[in-house]
């Protein structure tokens, strides 16, 4: 799931979950998740399941002004 994967790369990099996560465990607003380019937030949010080949890109809103 979207949600291992989350905890997988916490595993491999200390901290990344708290800046990807909300203190619920929610994916942050401004953080955009992606699987084979489908919103996860229209799938199935962190649940959605994954199979080998499946790419998921972690992308962070930018605003600026």
């Amino acid at each position: 799931t979207i949600g291992g994967c989350l905890q997988a790369l916490e595993q491999d990099y200390p901290g990344i979950k708290a800046r990807i996560c909300d203190e619920q465990g929610n994916i942050r607003r401004f953080v955009n998740i992606f699987l084979n380019e489908e919103d996860i937030r229209f799938l199935k949010k962190e649940v959605t399941p994954l199979k080998d080949g499946d790419e998921v890109s972690i992308v962070p809103a930018i605003a600026g002004g």
